[in-house]
């Protein structure tokens, strides 16, 4: 316990609420090595000590590969949610994932995903970024949250 309270004092990002910086969606496509629709398969606890230390990894099955090639990942890992920033991985559901290493959380505006049946056209949209650098318009795609520079 005074450990824990120690490192709050020494380190008081660690007590924050969680908190993203405005950045646009071409912004993060750009700056993702990788971009994929994967369906989580597993979950463990990864890390051990203090809950603060600990976070999740999950093994995953690439659905849609977007960008990079997600194969080169072995697991994806994300804090629990809320003050950590972490996505919570939900075994069976579809997520869409933006990462360089695969480490995420919803400031890279990782999701959850709806399928390419239900997306509005979104996935077909970041193709065509991908590929062309045509523009994104995300006015009609609904499960895309918006973030504002917003706490979450």
């Amino acid at each position: 316990m005074k450990i824990t309270i120690l490192l709050i004092l020494l380190f008081p990002s660690l007590s924050m609420a969680c908190s993203c910086d405005k950045v646009n969606m071409e912004e993060i496509i750009k700056s993702s090595k990788y971009v994929f629709v994967a369906t989580i398969t597993s979950t463990k606890l990864n890390g051990s000590g203090e809950e603060f230390l600990k976070s999740v990894a999950a093994d995953f099955k690439v659905v849609e590969s977007l960008k990079g090639n997600p194969k080169e990942i072995k697991k994806l890992y994300s804090g629990f949610g809320g003050g950590d920033c972490g996505l919570p991985f939900n075994v069976g559901f579809q997520y869409i994932i933006y990462t360089n290493d695969g480490t995420v959380d919803i400031c890279s505006r990782s999701q959850i995903y709806p399928g390419k049946k239900h997306d509005d056209g979104y996935s077909d949209q970041v193709s065509e970024f991908i590929k062309t650098g045509k523009k994104l318009d995300l006015d009609s795609v609904f499960f895309m949250e918006p973030m504002d520079g917003c706490s979450q």
